[in-house]
Formats: C-alpha cells, structure tokens, sequence
C-alpha cells in the first residue's frame, strides 16, 4: 500500500540541474580561456611528493644559478649527497638535480642540457650518480617523463587514458589543480615526508636551502635482489649524455654504495667492473675511490644513506673531487 505519491513535471527539474551545470559550464569555460588568453600561470602541479621533487629540480635546471659543479642522477644523488656541504669542502658553488629512479640517463642529458643553455660557460664539472639498481632499469616511467615534458614545454598534464581524467581535462579541473591551488595553498605531504617536511611548499625550501638535496624520512627494510648488471639501453643513453656536456667541462661518474650484506662480498669486485664499462660508454672520469658498499645500518632503504651517514659520504665525494677542479 502505498502512503503518497510525488508527480512533478520535466521542466520543474530545470532550476535545480540547469544552474550548478551552468556554473560548471562557466568554470570549465574560465579555465580554458584563461589558458588561451595567457592569463593563468604556468603549470606547476607539485601537488604530492614525486612531483613536487621532480618540477623543483625540473625547475632549477632553466633557472639561473653560480653552480659550476652539478650533480646529476637518480635519488641516491639526491638524497645520499649533501649539495651545501659538498660547496663548502669544494669551495666552489654545486647544485643538486637529482631525481628519482623513475627517470633514465636520458631525461639527466636533459637536465644537463637546460642547465648548461641557461647558464653557458658556467659549468666546470658534471657529476653523474646512480646507483646499481638503477642502472639494470630497462627504461624510464612515462608517466613522470611526461610530467617533466609537460613542465617544460607549459602544457597541462591530464590523465586522458581514463573517463575521469578526460572529463578533468574538459571541465578544467586538471588546469584549476596545476596552476592555481599549486601554487596558492601549500599541498600536505603524506607519511614520513609528511611528519619531516610538512608541505609542499615547505620541502621545495627545505630543497633550496641544501642546493637542491633531500633526506629520505622514511625507513624500509632492505629488499629487493642484489643482481646487479648493467641494462642494454644504459649505453645509448650513456653516449647521448655525452653529447650534453659542454665543451670543457670536465664529466665524472660514480655508482652510489649499497648495502655491504645485502650485496655481499663479491658486489665491490663487481661494481669495478660495472663502473669501468659505464664510465667507457660516457666517456667520463670513473670516481673509482668511493665506497662501493656501506654497513647495513648506514641505509635506511636499500639505495638510500641515513641522515647522519650523509656528511662524511659527501666528504668522500669531495675528497674524490678536489683533485680535479684545482
């Protein structure tokens, strides 16, 4: 049995869907024009940790900079060297781009390349860092080298494989998120980088007072397989680097230290090996005397140094330095 019954007509329904679609309409709308019109910023989405750490080095690469010693490489390079100390012991100003692994030795030629455009005849000295387990890496994530593509080249960066990435990009979502709410309200970073850092906007300064370094906050137990080569496409891309280093400029390359048990003892003889060949493929001045592997308790991730071990790998990386850029 039934108590009541609701009739209503079709365009009674107008007046509650047609005025949010028409807000809706009008933000898409504004958003769209104001990306032709040149009236928005650019786009700068750091909205969570990868990407924040990512657009920041992306950024600092076409910027204008006193460094003369540039750090290239995956995150051991970022988070295992001290770029401040390392200019102090140097006495000469270096700059910390490195990445995470999710990049290849490609996308590091091409931050080599927009430091050397925006700062010619700056540079004296390139250091290229990764470590072994990024160097059996068969290529780079496109979704990351997109995002460094798309920053560079000002586009907006949408997730169009999907229904909901492509309504985003037509109601201008993905343009309101990347170049407005970036830059005007700091983005909370989650977990450990979260409870070190804070923000956004708090570890991009945290990253500009260390000349582009960062820690790594947050523990994992040391996993993974210790079966390290050299990957086939790592030689193209080792001579492609080649070409970025200006004339004169002297590069150097080293392969950051894993764990000395997990590795196990037959891992420094290897990484000679693996270092010689890589330093042949670029070129380069092999960085033969640093540590190829550390206590177990000196990393709070397999490819990655404790905060307190950082000072005196980075002494390590100067001492090996120093005699080449008298």
């Amino acid at each position: 049995m039934k108590s009541h019954a609701c009739e209503f007509e079709a365009k009674a329904l107008a007046p509650l869907i047609g005025w949010p679609c028409v807000v809706v309409v009008a933000f898409a709308a504004l958003m769209h024009f104001g990306v032709s019109l040149r009236l928005l910023p650019a786009p700068r989405p750091t909205l969570d940790t990868e990407r924040t750490v990512l657009l920041h080095q992306a950024d600092s690469a076409q910027s204008a900079h006193d460094a003369d010693v540039l750090l290239l490489g995956d995150s051991s390079c970022l988070m295992n060297v001290s770029a401040r100390q390392l200019s102090t012991e140097l006495g000469r100003p270096a700059l910390n781009l490195g990445t995470f692994s999710f990049l290849d030795v490609n996308d590091h030629a091409a931050m080599l390349r927009r430091y050397a455009q925006r700062n010619p005849g700056r540079l004296r000295a390139v250091v290229l860092l990764m470590h072994a387990e990024s160097l059996r890496r068969l290529s780079a994530e496109p979704y990351y080298v997109e995002t460094l593509e798309n920053f560079w080249a000002g586009q907006d960066q949408s997730a169009t494989g999907t229904l909901g990435g492509q309504a985003n990009r037509a109601l201008g979502v993905d343009i309101f998120k990347g170049r407005l709410l970036s830059r005007a309200l700091p983005i909370p970073l989650g977990g450990a980088y979260g409870q070190r850092y804070g923000f956004t906007h708090d570890l991009e300064s945290s990253m500009n007072a260390e000349h582009g370094s960062a820690i790594d906050p947050d523990p994992h137990p040391l996993t993974g397989s210790a079966e390290y080569r050299l990957a086939p496409a790592l030689e193209k891309a080792s001579r492609h680097l080649r070409t970025a280093v200006p004339p004169g400029v002297t590069l150097f390359v080293g392969i950051t230290p894993a764990p000395e048990r997990f590795a196990g003892p037959p891992y420094p003889a290897q990484q000679a090996i693996m270092l010689h060949q890589w330093a042949g493929w670029l070129g380069a001045s092999a960085l033969t005397n640093l540590p190829a592997t550390l206590p177990d308790n000196s990393f709070v991730r397999t490819t990655h140094l404790t905060e307190s071990v950082i000072p005196s790998y980075t002494t390590s990386l100067a001492t090996a330095l120093k005699p080449h850029l008298r």
